[in-house]
């Protein structure tokens, strides 16, 4: 069989690298503005751009009102929420690590989505839960290159272990409004309601946060991250779940840990201890069994 990337494929690992960058990128742009007030910018503006996206490509994005809030949990579970637990844990991590942890996120779906009789669990799959929260946990344990578990140390660990678990149930919740909506709709109106939370809960960071002293390498990140990261990657994401489906999509999120770990190394300077190393390779073997194994069909929806 010979590989064979088509321009679908090539614009998706794009996608990879910029949301492996983000990490990195989002590093930066948090040592000169508050993490609250970044989440919510950022956000906000990627809302607008997706917001005017989809009324090109669809019309007005009407969604009825007993689907409105299913929608808007998808909105805190996807976005304001899960925004709040990733930039505050990223901001006390490493890109590194936060990158590991949130590779987590297909063992919390599987764990989620058999909780709610959505899909069959299988034991390969729980082989692969237990593997990447065991290298989550062996990445923790071995931040700095020391065995160290003070609270200083695993505090955003943690709270990128919650915005893990967050993103995964934002993928079950939207079960039910994906069965009328078009992706690019639900996403775009979640948006809207995420980051109508995040604003709301940032503002008084943004009304402290000195923007006039932000540096011009604040502002590209705070850019790059709200233009790249969080707009144009979601809407050729989308294109691409259009255009050869969900499943082979997916399987491009497995890139994005090694990636980001290696733009992590080159422009943060950050390096994996021993131990850290390991729970990587665990962590993505825990990934791979969790994608691939075999389900044996669903339970209903």
């Amino acid at each position: 069989m010979r590989l064979q990337l088509t321009r679908t494929d090539m614009l998706v690992l794009c996608v990879v690298v910029i949301w492996a960058a983000t990490f990195s990128v989002v590093k930066v742009g948090l040592r000169e503005i508050s993490p609250l007030a970044f989440a919510a910018v950022r956000f906000s503006g990627a809302a607008l751009l997706l917001l005017v996206w989809v009324w090109v490509a669809e019309g007005r994005p009407i969604i009825k009102r007993e689907d409105w809030f299913w929608v808007f949990l998808v909105g805190l579970t996807a976005v304001g929420v899960y925004q709040v637990f990733f930039t505050l844990g990223l901001h006390y991590t490493t890109a590194t690590n936060s990158s590991l942890i949130l590779a987590t996120v297909p063992a919390w779906t599987a764990m989620f989505a058999a909780g709610s009789r959505q899909e069959r669990i299988a034991r390969l799959q729980i082989v692969g839960i237990l593997l990447s929260f065991g290298g989550v946990a062996m990445t923790v344990w071995g931040t700095g290159g020391r065995v160290a578990l003070t609270w200083e140390n695993v505090r955003g660990d943690i709270l990128t272990l919650i915005a893990a678990a967050l993103t995964a149930s934002s993928g079950v919740i939207s079960k039910r409004p994906l069965r009328r909506y078009s992706a690019l709709r639900v996403m775009s109106v979640a948006m809207v309601c995420g980051s109508l939370f995040l604003v709301l809960l940032a503002w008084p960071e943004m009304r402290a946060q000195q923007w006039a002293r932000v540096s011009l390498t604040g502002w590209l990140a705070l850019a790059f991250t709200t233009v790249l990261g969080a707009g144009i990657a979601f809407v050729i994401w989308f294109k691409s779940i259009g255009e050869i489906g969900a499943s082979r999509t997916a399987i491009y999120n497995n890139l994005i840990p090694p990636v980001a770990i290696v733009i992590a190394f080159t422009t943060l300077g950050e390096r994996l201890a021993p131990l850290q190393a390991l729970g990587a390779v665990v962590v993505l073997g825990g990934v791979v069994l969790t994608r691939f194994a075999p389900t044996g069909g669903g339970r209903g929806s």
